[in-house]
């Protein structure tokens, strides 16, 4: 399954359960030292580890992905996620493992 590092946010605890429940290997910023750090902290961290950044923050991670990419740094995929209620945890993990299934990580 695709290595997934989850951004900071209140929902992602469940999302980590829920996807290493279905075989994803998942990192948290608390397990990666980087818990509240900014987001190039996490993106930084996420492409030099081989993770693929899963995060709900579009407004600021989304320019700082396109302003990384412009400046010739690579990453391993960002995955922006719409912002759902806590309870589409499920929703969420489907369309996961669909996109597993579709894209190997080197396709990412």
């Amino acid at each position: 399954m695709l290595p997934i590092y989850l951004d900071d946010s209140s929902m992602m605890t469940a999302l980590e359960k829920a996807l290493r429940s279905e075989g994803f290997e998942v990192m948290t910023p608390a397990e990666a030292g980087t818990a509240g750090a900014e987001d190039e902290v996490h993106l930084r961290w996420a492409a030099e580890h081989g993770f693929i950044l899963l995060t709900f923050d579009k407004h600021t991670m989304v320019p700082l992905v396109d302003a990384w990419i412009a400046s010739g740094k690579e990453h391993c995929g960002v995955i922006v996620c719409e912002q759902m209620p806590k309870d589409a945890v499920g929703i969420i993990v489907r369309r996961l493992k669909k996109l597993a299934k579709v894209y190997p990580l080197e396709a990412l």
